[in-house]
C-alpha cells in the first residue's frame, strides 16, 4: 500500500527578522567608524584592516580577548576570518557613495564623513568607537599577519 501525502506551499506576508549582522547598513556603519576612527585625518585603510576590525567589533564578547592580543599581554592568537558579508558591505559603501576603493584601500568619502558624524551626534556605536580608539589603532601589519597566518 503507497502513503501518498499531497503538501502545499504557504507565503506568508509576516515580517521575517534578519539577525543584525546580516543588516547592511548596520555593517556599513562598522566600516564607516573603523576608518574615521582608526585611520584619523588620513581617512583611509588597508581593506584586510577594515575586514578584521569589523570581524572583531561585531564579536564583543571577544573584545578582551582580542585587546589582550593586539595589546601584547597574550601571545594566543584569537579566531579571526575573512567574512565575505564584510566585503559585501563594502561594495554597499562603495555604490552609495561613502566610500572608494583606491590600491586596495578604502577610503571615506565626503557622504561617508556625514555618516559618521551622525553617528557621532546621536550617539550611535559608542562602545564600538571606544573599542577602536583603544584597540584599533594599534592594529598593526604585523598583528595582522599573526591574526590571520600571513595569509592577508
Amino acid at each position: 500500500m503507497e502513503n501518498k501525502t499531497n503538501y502545499k506551499a504557504v507565503i506568508s506576508d509576516k515580517a521575517y527578522p534578519v539577525p543584525i549582522e546580516m543588516r547592511p547598513l548596520w555593517r556599513i556603519s562598522l566600516i564607516i567608524i573603523s576608518i574615521a576612527v582608526v585611520s584619523g585625518e588620513k581617512k583611509y585603510l588597508d581593506s584586510k584592516k577594515v575586514n578584521i576590525l569589523v570581524w572583531m567589533l561585531i564579536r564583543k564578547r571577544r573584545w578582551v580577548e582580542y585587546e589582550n592580543y593586539i595589546l601584547g599581554r597574550t601571545n594566543d592568537i584569537p579566531l579571526v576570518s575573512v567574512d565575505t558579508a564584510t566585503y559585501k558591505a563594502v561594495e554597499f559603501s562603495i555604490a552609495k557613495g561613502f566610500v572608494l576603493l583606491k590600491d586596495g584601500r578604502v577610503h571615506l568619502t565626503d557622504s561617508g564623513q556625514v555618516l559618521q558624524e551622525i553617528l557621532v551626534k546621536n550617539e550611535i556605536m559608542q562602545d564600538e568607537m571606544n573599542f577602536l580608539d583603544e584597540v584599533g589603532k594599534k592594529l598593526t601589519d604585523n598583528k595582522i599577519k599573526g591574526l590571520t597566518g600571513g595569509l592577508l
